[in-house]
C-alpha cells in the first residue's frame, strides 16, 4: 500500500510512535553514487524511524546541494526517497575578461565547484557572480558587469556562460582631507599613489581608483604624521563617493592631527651580551628631538644587525613609549638577545640547472659556524651577483628541539643564462647581419662560461671562441682562454678605406682581492695585417709607410674590477667599475698602451626598484712609446652611436682624416675618449615583465680627441676641447629576448655642428648599453 509522506507524518504526529522499516530505497539517482546518498540520509535496514528522523534526512539531502526536489513515502515497509537531481554542468565558457587571466578564473571556479561534470548549484553561481563583481569593484571598475547565463542541455545538463564587461576604471576627481591644520593637502598627498586626474597624466594609471591603493595611501598618511611626532594622530574616517555614471570618484579623508611630541628620556635595558656603547652608537636621536617612527624603525634594525653579527640572530628589540602631558615621550629600548645561534645545515632550493657547489662556494656563511647577519646578507648578495637567478631569498629555519641551531634555506629562481642564436637581420651601422652563436654563462650548471660566435656583416667577419672558469682554484682564482679571428673591409663604411685582418689567442688569470673586487692578468698574441684600399687617408698611409702593414704583437694586460651589480643583464642596484691597462710589449712589432676606465652606478628611487637613476662614464687614453710615436690608427677610440653618444651616427664624431684630393673626410677616431650617460629608468605602462623589458630617458655626452695630428691636416686640433663635447637627449627601449638583448634608441642631437651626421633612430642587437 502506497502512503503519501504527508499522511505518514500526520500519523506520526497524532500517534507519536516509531516504526521499523524492512528496507530503504532511493529513486532518481543519476549522478550521485548511491553509497554517498545513503551516507547522507543515515537510514539502515531494520532501523526504527519517526518524523524527526525523516525531516533530518530530507534536510541533509537538500543541504548537500545536489537535489531540487525530494519526496518521501512508504510502500510495503520500504521507506522510499524519490529525488530529483540538479543538472550537471555540461559546458562552461568565459568571455570578456582581460584583466583577470582565464586560467586564474578557471582555477577559482574549480575550487568553488563550478567545473564541467559537477552538479549545477544556483547558490554557487550567485556567490561566484558576487565575488567577481567584488574583484572588479576593488580595482575601481564600478561600471563592470558580470552576467551568468544558464541554458538547459539534453540529458539533464546545463551550459554555463560567464559574460564579463570589465568597464573602465573610475577616475579620482578630487581628494579632500579634513582636519589638517598643520599641513596642507599638497604636502599630505605628495607621496600618494592615488592622484587626481588631470591633463598632464593621460597615460598614467595614478588617477585610477582602487581600494588597495587607497589603503596604502592611508598608511602613508599615518607614517607622515608619526614621522613628525604626531603620536596622537587618528584617522577618523574615509569616504569614497561615486558619480551616478560610475566613472568619477571623490575621496574624503577625515583625520585628527593631535600635537607633535619631542623625545624626553632615553633608556636601555636587557641582558646585553655586548658593550652598551655598541648599542648606543645606533641610537642617534637625542632628548629634545622630534619623534620619528621611521628613525626608530631604522635604529631597531641596526641594533638587531649589531647583535646578529655576534650570533644573536633572533634578537628582540622592543621600544616602550611613555607620553607626558608636556608633549614629551620617553623611549625605553628593551633588548632580549636570546642564545647564540649556529648554522646546522645549508639547503638550496630552486636550482634545477645550477649545481649546489656553484651556490655553496659563494657562501660566506658556513655550516657549523656561528650564524651572523652580515655573512648571511653577504652570501645573498654574492649569489645575486652571479647573474644566473631572477630572484634569491635566504631564510633561517629553527631546528626543532633546539634553541641555538638554525638551517639556512637558500631559494633561487633560475633564469636563462645562455642562448643558441642563428640570425639574419639588419643593423643601422653594419647593414645586413648574419650570425650564429652559442653562449652559456652557466655551462652545464658549473658556473663556467663558454661561448662561440660567428658573425658576418657587409664590412666585417668575426669569429670568437672563449672559455672562462671563475673558480679554477678553490680560492676563487679564475682562468680564461679565447681565440679569435676578425677581418674588416672599411671601404663601405664611414670610417676609412682599408682592410684589416686579425688573428690571435689570449689567456688570463683573475685573483679575488675582496668580495666584489678582482685583479686579472693576461696576455694576448695577435697577428695583424692591413691592406690599403684605392683611396686611403693621409693618416693611414703615413702610418703604413712608417711602420709597415703587418704586425706580430704580444699584448700584456692588467684589469681591476669592482662589481656589486644585482639584476643580471638589466641591473636594478649596485655599481661596477673596471680599470684596464693594455700594453703592446717591445718584443712585438709595435709599442703602445691603452688605459680604459668604465664605471656605472644604479640608484633605486622606490622600494620596488621600478624607478631607477643611472650614471655611466667611459674614459680612454692610448699612446705609443719607444719606437712607436703614436697609437695605431686601428686601435683608436670612436664616438657616436649606440655605445657612446646616441643621436649621432656610429663612429662619426671626433677628428677627421685628410686626403690629397677633394674626397669628403670621415672620422678617423682618436686616442682620447670621454663619454657619459645620465639615465632615468621607469616602467612601461601595461608591461608586466619588468625583468626583461626596460624603458628610460637618457642624456648622453661625449666625444673623442687626439694629441697627434697629421702635419697636413689643417682641420685637426690636438688636445681636449670641452666645447666640442656633443650632447643628445632621447628615449631607450630594451628587451631581453630569448635570443639576445635588443635595444631601440630614439635620440635628438642637441648641439650638432657642421660636419656631424645624426641618426634619430638607432638599434642594437646582442648587447645592452
Amino acid at each position: 500500500m502506497r502512503i503519501v509522506f504527508a499522511v505518514v507524518m500526520a500519523l506520526f504526529v497524532n500517534h507519536s510512535f516509531a516504526k521499523s522499516i524492512a528496507d530503504v530505497r532511493i529513486d532518481g539517482l543519476l549522478l550521485m553514487q548511491p553509497s554517498k546518498a545513503f551516507n547522507i540520509i543515515g537510514f539502515k535496514q531494520g532501523q526504527q524511524y519517526d518524523s524527526d528522523n525523516v525531516y533530518s534526512a530530507i534536510n541533509a539531502l537538500f543541504a548537500s546541494g545536489y537535489f531540487s526536489d525530494i519526496q518521501v513515502y512508504e510502500e510495503n515497509d520500504v521507506l522510499i526517497f524519490d529525488v530529483v537531481e540538479r543538472p550537471a554542468i555540461g559546458d562552461l565558457t568565459i568571455e570578456g575578461n582581460d584583466l583577470i587571466a582565464t586560467e586564474d578564473l578557471e582555477k577559482g571556479l574549480k575550487f568553488s565547484g563550478l567545473v564541467v561534470g559537477e552538479t549545477y548549484k544556483p547558490d554557487t553561481i550567485n556567490q561566484i557572480e558576487q565575488e567577481l563583481q567584488r574583484q572588479y569593484f576593488s580595482q575601481g571598475r564600478y561600471s563592470a558587469d558580470v552576467d551568468i547565463d544558464v541554458t538547459p542541455l539534453p540529458r539533464n545538463r546545463v551550459a554555463v556562460a560567464i559574460k564579463i564587461e570589465e568597464g573602465d576604471t573610475a577616475k579620482i576627481v578630487h581628494v579632500n582631507i579634513v582636519g589638517n591644520n598643520s599641513f596642507s593637502d599638497e604636502e599630505l598627498t605628495k607621496n600618494f599613489l592615488s592622484v587626481e586626474t588631470g591633463f598632464f597624466n593621460p597615460f598614467s594609471s595614478a588617477d585610477e581608483y582602487s581600494k588597495p591603493k587607497l589603503q596604502g595611501d592611508l598608511d602613508t598618511l599615518k607614517s607622515f604624521y608619526l614621522d613628525r611626532g604626531y603620536l596622537d594622530y587618528t584617522l577618523e574616517s574615509s569616504q569614497v563617493s561615486i558619480s551616478p555614471d560610475k566613472r568619477d570618484v571623490y575621496i574624503v579623508i577625515n583625520l585628527n592631527e593631535g600635537q607633535p611630541y619631542n623625545i624626553g628620556q632615553l633608556s636601555l635595558s636587557g641582558a646585553l651580551p655586548i658593550d652598551e656603547d655598541r648599542v648606543w652608537k645606533h641610537i642617534d636621536h637625542n632628548t629634545g628631538d622630534v619623534f620619528s617612527r621611521t628613525q626608530i624603525t631604522r635604529i631597531i634594525e641596526n641594533i638587531s644587525t649589531e647583535l646578529g653579527d655576534e650570533g644573536y640572530l633572533f634578537t628582540n628589540v622592543n621600544i616602550i613609549p611613555t607620553k607626558h602631558d608636556d608633549l614629551t615621550v620617553d623611549l625605553a629600548y628593551q633588548i632580549s638577545p636570546g642564545p647564540k645561534v649556529y648554522v646546522r645545515r645549508i639547503n638550496f632550493k630552486g636550482n634545477s640547472e645550477t649545481r649546489d657547489e656553484v651556490l655553496r662556494r659563494e657562501m660566506t656563511q658556513f655550516e657549523g659556524s656561528l650564524a651572523t647577519h652580515s655573512k648571511i646578507e653577504a652570501s645573498k648578495r654574492a649569489i645575486q651577483r652571479l647573474g644566473f637567478f631572477g630572484a634569491v631569498d635566504l631564510q633561517t629555519q629553527r631546528v626543532p628541539g633546539t634553541s641555538d641551531q638554525v638551517d639556512l634555506v637558500v631559494s633561487v629562481e633560475e633564469q636563462a643564462s645562455g642562448s643558441i642564436q642563428a640570425s639574419v637581420g639588419y643593423s643601422e651601422t653594419n647593414g645586413t647581419v648574419l650570425g650564429f652563436g652559442v653562449s652559456k654563462r652557466n655551462f652545464l650548471g658549473t658556473g663556467n662560461k663558454l661561448s662561440f660566435s660567428a658573425n658576418r656583416t657587409n664590412q666585417t667577419q668575426n669569429y670568437v671562441l672563449s672559455y672562462d672558469n671563475p673558480y679554477f682554484t678553490v680560492d676563487g682564482v679564475s682562468r680564461g682562454y679565447s681565440v679569435f679571428y676578425k677581418t674588416s673591409d672599411h671601404d663601405e663604411d664611414d670610417v676609412e678605406d682599408y682592410d684589416l685582418d686579425e688573428i690571435g689567442a689570449s689567456v688570463s688569470f683573475g685573483y679575488p682581492i675582496s668580495d666584489t673586487q678582482r685583479l686579472a692578468f693576461g696576455a694576448t698574441i695577435k697577428e695583424t695585417g692591413i691592406d690599403l684600399g684605392s683611396n686611403p687617408s693621409n693618416e693611414t698611409k703615413d702610418y703604413i709607410e712608417e711602420y709597415g702593414d703587418s704586425y706580430n704583437d704580444l699584448i700584456a694586460n692588467v684589469t681591476w674590477t669592482d662589481s656589486d651589480l644585482v639584476g643580471g643583464l638589466l641591473p636594478v642596484d649596485g655599481y661596477s667599475t673596471k680599470l684596464a691597462f693594455d700594453v703592446a710589449t717591445p718584443v712585438g712589432d709595435q709599442s703602445y698602451y691603452k688605459v680604459a676606465l668604465n664605471s656605472q652606478r644604479y640608484w633605486g628611487l622606490n622600494e620596488s626598484y621600478l624607478y631607477l637613476f643611472r650614471l655611466k662614464g667611459r674614459l680612454g687614453y692610448g699612446a705609443g712609446y719607444g719606437d712607436t710615436d703614436r697609437l695605431p690608427f686601428f686601435e683608436n677610440y670612436f664616438a657616436g652611436g649606440s655605445r657612446t653618444v646616441r643621436g649621432f651616427s656610429s663612429s662619426s664624431l671626433g677628428p677627421k682624416n685628410s686626403y690629397s684630393d677633394s674626397t669628403d673626410t670621415s672620422a678617423i677616431g682618436g686616442n682620447i675618449l670621454l663619454a657619459g650617460t645620465a639615465e632615468f629608468i621607469f616602467p612601461m605602462p601595461m608591461v608586466e615583465d619588468h625583468k626583461s623589458v626596460r624603458t628610460s630617458i637618457f642624456l648622453d655626452a661625449g666625444n673623442v680627441f687626439t694629441d697627434y695630428c697629421y702635419s697636413g691636416n689643417t682641420t685637426c686640433e690636438e688636445g681636449i676641447d670641452f666645447s666640442e663635447v656633443r650632447f643628445s637627449l632621447g628615449f631607450n627601449w630594451t628587451w631581453i629576448t630569448p635570443i639576445a638583448p635588443l635595444s631601440f634608441n630614439f635620440a635628438k642631437a642637441l648641439n650638432s655642428k657642421t660636419g656631424d651626421t645624426t641618426d634619430f633612430f638607432q638599434f642594437q642587437l646582442g648587447t645592452t648599453f
